[in-house]
């Protein structure tokens, strides 16, 4: 069996020359030097990206790559309105990508030479048609992620953790679909804080998550080939490690994200979790249906004390966040 590594990333996030701060150079040193990253995206809003913008970021992205260190990728955010398609975070593997973005109505002119996708279904069938691979991630940000539109091809996980908040629904309503897709975190930080994105402004109420890949090799090829195998898992910023296998009767096994073709044996499931806090609980579930939650501690290892939590939000756009004050 292949050797596989857990590595860090955050995939999305803004810096200045869109909505955020600080430049992009900026950005991306704070994602390896401080928040101690191993793989990093920076992810503008592309109704502000010019063309020029759009050579400036892979410019910059092309200069931060280095194999075996810190990998980056070329990335923009596709802000279609929910009712066109929602949120999409389009991931290029390498540079020498066409931007194909929502709207350019806020661009000098309203021009650029690239093609426009006004909806998700077009957006698929542009990047489709370049001859860089591209991957795309479904996301929560300013608008929610409409997944009726999906290719299976291209869009290769839904987002449930972010500074916005946590939108475990987005998995559930892709499961709902029947669809086979991974699941990732990342920071959507505006605050050039990737890997390390704190909460603060009341829009940005969580702490930013991550995504750990698991891959043989740090460079692009191999965790293109990792995300594209399903190979990776999404914490809330936390990087807790976590092996998961299914292996059957005949001796045959599988990972996380693999598929496997089982007939009437019983399959039996190993999970190894290491957590950067002591671990209250592991849920079992296929797809909708909770199979078990398993507590690492008896009944009557339990104290007198209750444990309440507060969560959720009202509603699925922009004014989701609640107040919650424990009444």
């Amino acid at each position: 069996m292949v050797n596989l590594h857990p590595y860090w990333a955050d995939l999305h996030g803004q810096s200045e020359e869109t909505c955020g701060t600080n430049t992009i150079e900026d950005y991306f040193t704070f994602a390896r030097d401080c928040a101690l990253l191993d793989i990093c995206a920076h992810q503008g809003n592309d109704f502000e990206i010019t063309d020029d913008l759009w050579k400036t970021i892979n410019r910059i992205t092309k200069k931060f790559n280095e194999r075996g260190e810190f990998v980056t990728f070329p990335v923009y955010d596709w802000i279609g309105n929910t009712p066109l398609g929602g949120d999409r975070n389009d991931d290029f593997a390498s540079e020498g990508g066409h931007i194909t973005r929502s709207s350019t109505e806020l661009l000098p002119g309203k021009h650029s030479k690239y093609e426009d996708s006004p909806t998700a279904a077009k957006l698929f069938k542009n990047l489709k048609r370049q001859r860089i691979e591209t991957f795309v991630f479904a996301h929560v940000g300013g608008r929610y992620a409409e997944l009726s539109t999906h290719d299976s091809d291209a869009e290769l996980a839904v987002e449930i953790h972010s500074a916005w908040g946590t939108f475990e629904w987005l998995l559930e309503d892709a499961l709902k679909r029947g669809y086979r897709i991974g699941v990732c975190g990342n920071s959507d930080g505006h605050k050039c804080r990737p890997g390390a994105s704190y909460p603060g402004a009341t829009t940005f109420g969580s702490l930013g998550g991550l995504t750990c890949i698991l891959s043989e090799r740090l460079d692009r090829r191999s965790i293109l080939q990792a995300l594209k195998s399903m190979h990776f898992y999404a914490t809330t910023g936390n990087r807790s490690l976590i092996d998961v296998q299914v292996k059957t009767e005949d001796g045959r096994s599988a990972m996380m994200g693999d598929r496997i073709q089982i007939g009437t044996e019983i399959p039996i499931l190993h999970v190894n979790a290491v957590g950067t806090a002591p671990i209250e609980s592991i849920t079992v579930r296929n797809g909708l249906d909770t199979l078990k939650t398993l507590r690492p501690y008896r009944d009557n290892e339990l104290s007198n004390r209750v444990k309440i939590l507060w969560g959720g939000a009202e509603v699925m756009g922009r004014a989701r966040i609640v107040q919650w004050d424990g009444h």
